[in-house]
């Protein structure tokens, strides 16, 4: 539900997903089997890794699991503030994607497989977003496996600037979902007009606890749902209702009426209610908090990008969609790699 000065309309939930032709709803994996519940310690780095462990697809569930909100403090936040242009340029000059493809089983197909969806699209999108916007954005919503990969890295992979120069194989990824969420609400708000959605959430088999008045972060991107019946059509779950002033509609990159929702909106805790087979908790945006920014202009190297013949990949213009006219095709002259395979992927 879209929330714009004190109006509400709920979007026609037959409407399909431009960019693959076909309608279909799709939530958090749910199994029938019977669970038992336990406890896990609380804290940021436990609570990250159990977001990001219900995002990939699984078969089944077996254990019931119950933890408290926080602020998520460990979470890699980056909202690139003051810096977005120059964070592009240098990612862009360097080998900073091939290092994220060789990092990562089957990512390179993830990625080619998003471009050439974007690139066959005929819809119209906002030419504040460019093409290496609209990829980032198909590759996660369109995979539960990129998904939790890149929770999981943002939760353990990045606490120093060390890690974050070694171990965070999402330096391109994450800021492409970033300033993608940020550009399309630029580009349907103004300065002086906010924009909030009403979504929902729900994860089976786990109960999260807050108090009431409590300001949390998921410290995570999160996908929500503008559909209320979805998100509570199971048992035994926490389900969310959140009012979003951060988060961004991508449901022409989706296969459901999604919003995402960036790391590091906070949230204050307006209404709850538990019961043993599910808890329902209400949250209503409350700012933001980054503990990182521009952390890529920090790290102390910079890597060049030279074309060898065993090179990983190449830099290159990003192809002219083919709907796209002379004029459009300036606003996606972003330089990105070129989808010629890695070698050993």
């Amino acid at each position: 539900m879209r929330l714009h000065e004190q109006r509400r309309s709920i979007l026609n939930t037959n409407e399909c997903c431009p960019l693959i032709n076909r309608c279909k709803r799709t939530l958090l994996p749910t199994t029938a089997v019977p669970v038992k519940r336990t406890r896990l310690p609380g804290g940021p780095l436990s609570l990250l890794l159990l977001l990001s462990g219900l995002q990939r697809p699984t078969q089944s569930s077996e254990v019931a699991i119950k933890i408290d909100f926080d602020l998520a403090p460990g979470s890699f936040d980056d909202q690139y503030q003051g810096c977005s242009k120059q964070v592009m340029e240098k990612l862009n000059q360097g080998d900073y994607f091939t290092k994220d493809l060789e990092a990562h089983k089957n990512y390179f197909g993830v990625w080619q497989k998003a471009h050439l969806t974007w690139r066959n699209q005929e819809h119209a999108f906002p030419t504040t977003l460019t093409t290496p916007h609209a990829v980032a954005l198909l590759v996660y919503t369109l995979n539960g496996y990129v998904r939790s990969d890149l929770s999981k890295a943002m939760a353990s992979d990045a606490k120093t600037p060390q890690q974050y120069e070694h171990s965070f194989h999402f330096k391109y990824l994450h800021y492409y979902l970033t300033t993608a969420i940020q550009l399309l609400r630029k580009d349907i708000t103004t300065e002086n007009d906010t924009l909030c959605y009403e979504v929902h959430h729900e994860t089976k088999d786990v109960h999260f606890e807050a108090y009431l008045g409590a300001t949390i972060r998921f410290g995570q991107f999160l996908s929500t749902s503008l559909l209320k019946e979805e998100a509570q059509k199971f048992g035994d779950q926490t389900v969310f209702t959140i009012v979003t002033c951060l988060g961004a509609s991508v449901q022409d990159f989706s296969l459901k009426k999604e919003v995402l929702i960036p790391p590091y909106e906070l949230f204050k805790v307006v209404n709850m209610s538990y019961h043993p087979r599910g808890n329902w908790l209400q949250l209503r945006s409350a700012g933001n908090l980054s503990t990182y920014n521009c952390q890529l202009l920090k790290v102390d190297f910079f890597l060049p990008t030279h074309a060898h013949s065993n090179s990983s990949a190449i830099l290159c213009s990003w192809p002219q969609r083919k709907n796209e006219t002379k004029h459009n095709t300036k606003t996606h002259e972003s330089v990105a790699l070129c989808f010629s395979r890695p070698e050993g992927l």
